[in-house]
């Protein structure tokens, strides 16, 4: 029996793609979990390509949520008292917030000339504009 947890957090680093002494390739990162006012880090180790290729795809402080097993070690560090190492072998992971895509500048388009002989009913409804002449969605979607 195994139990599965679902930790969400943000990045510290970006994540690194690394291969087991068996040849298996794997990624590792470390996610930073906000607990009230402390804060946990856990060493997360992927080995399914599907969350491998989501997980490459974040940076340091992208903020995700991820699925697996955990594993709780306890260590004693040369000068200090015992504590408690977290890991946690991720099945599934899902980005919170997506990077943002990386766009080719273009020069703008022209915006296709009005024709004065519209009438006003026409042209608010060309511009989704209502008869106060007030965008009331405030996005550039022109439908």
């Amino acid at each position: 029996m195994s139990s599965h947890i679902l930790a969400t957090g943000t990045l510290t680093k970006a994540p690194e793609s690394r291969v087991s002494k068996n040849g298996h390739a794997f990624v590792m990162a470390t996610l930073r979990v906000t607990v009230g006012n402390e804060a946990q880090f856990w060493r997360l180790f992927v080995f399914s390509e599907s969350a491998q290729a989501e997980l490459m795809r974040l940076g340091e402080g992208d903020a995700l949520a991820c699925q697996g097993v955990p594993k709780f070690e306890l260590f004693r560090p040369e000068a200090g008292e015992p504590r408690v190492s977290l890991s946690l072998t991720v099945d599934h992971v899902l980005a919170l917030r997506q990077p943002p895509k990386e766009r080719k500048k273009k020069d703008p388009a022209p915006a296709p000339a009005r024709s004065e002989q519209q009438p006003a009913s026409d042209r608010s409804s060309l511009n989704r504009h209502g008869d106060d002449g007030v965008d009331h969605f405030g996005d550039d979607i022109p439908f």
